[in-house]
């Protein structure tokens, strides 16, 4: 009688349990890795929108000569985390011209830190200043945090997205923030 190799029921069980558990393992840190991108990309994303926004209501304002608007919230209620619109206000008939309005991503949330405290719109003159309204909008999404630094001149710079640990801290150095 000859011999048979192979393997027997039980013992393949425990080697599909056993790759299993791994598969699972791994597939949750890959899909931890994968949502951190999105988010970081998101962030990104949303950061060049009001960034553009800034740069468009500046020209605008030098270029028609008026005063532009950029205000917080769809409604124009300072609510910055739901977007923002672009506007000037008509001299001759005082109606809003709106020339850009964006909503962002609903579990992004974006807040203004600086002076005045409460901005609910940053108003750029003729001569491209945007007059003693300096400050940081501040981006929070996921595990993500960047800041968008507006100086009284009109000009801004922005950060690069930080990585927030657990406890609500900076992983790569702190900007003073409240993300977390």
């Amino acid at each position: 009688m000859s011999r048979q190799y192979g393997f027997s029921l039980l013992e393949l069980l425990c080697v599909l349990a056993i790759l299993s558990i791994l598969a699972h393992a791994g597939s949750a840190q890959f899909l931890s890795v994968s949502q951190k991108t999105k988010d970081k990309n998101t962030l990104k994303n949303e950061m060049k929108r009001l960034a553009d926004a800034l740069t468009q209501a500046r020209q605008l304002a030098v270029i028609s000569g008026q005063t532009s608007f950029l205000c917080g919230g769809v409604n124009c209620d300072g609510g910055w985390s739901s977007g923002f619109i672009l506007y000037q206000v008509e001299s001759n008939s005082g109606a809003e011209k709106h020339y850009r309005q964006i909503v962002f991503d609903p579990s992004l949330a974006v807040s203004w830190r600086g002076f005045p405290t409460q901005k609910n719109q940053i108003e750029f003159r003729s001569n491209g200043l945007s007059g003693y309204q300096n400050g940081t909008f501040e981006f929070c999404l996921g595990a993500w945090q960047a800041d968008l630094i507006l100086n009284q001149s009109g000009r801004f710079y922005l950060t690069d997205p930080q990585g927030v640990d657990p406890k609500g801290s900076y992983s790569q150095g702190t900007n003073g923030g409240q993300c977390g």
